[in-house]
């Protein structure tokens, strides 16, 4: 009995732990990190909730690198501020940025418009 306690705990932390992963690729807005949604899920499966740190580990880097190609397509301080807010709403409207990604994006548009507006008060 204690051994069919001790492994329907660790199908369920598994279980748990792919739902988790893939849930946040989806949130992310990328099929891959490291490896497909369904790699994950079978190496939670195999390897339980252990699965879940190297994910972390995997996510810290793909979601850098995602950041960074949107700042390539939306442009830099170069740009005017609306046609970067555009070009971002354009990328989340057609799915290639994931919800996380375009909020952080967005909060960064906007501290750069609170930035720019408190220089502008500072030199009038």
């Amino acid at each position: 009995m204690f051994v069919l306690s001790i492994v329907l705990a660790w199908l369920l932390t598994a279980a748990a732990s792919a739902l988790g992963i893939v849930m946040d690729m989806r949130r992310l807005g990328t099929a891959r990190v490291g490896v497909s949604a369904n790699a994950w899920v079978g190496l939670a499966l195999v390897a339980g909730p252990i699965s879940l740190l190297a994910y972390l580990l995997k996510r810290r880097v793909v979601r850098q690198e995602l950041i960074d190609g949107v700042w390539r397509l939306v442009g830099d301080s170069s740009h005017p501020l609306t046609v970067r807010y555009a070009r971002l709403e354009a990328l989340y409207r057609l799915e290639v940025v994931g919800p996380s990604i375009y909020f952080f994006c967005r909060r960064e548009l906007r501290q750069e418009v609170f930035i720019t507006r408190s220089k502008e008060e500072n030199t009038k």
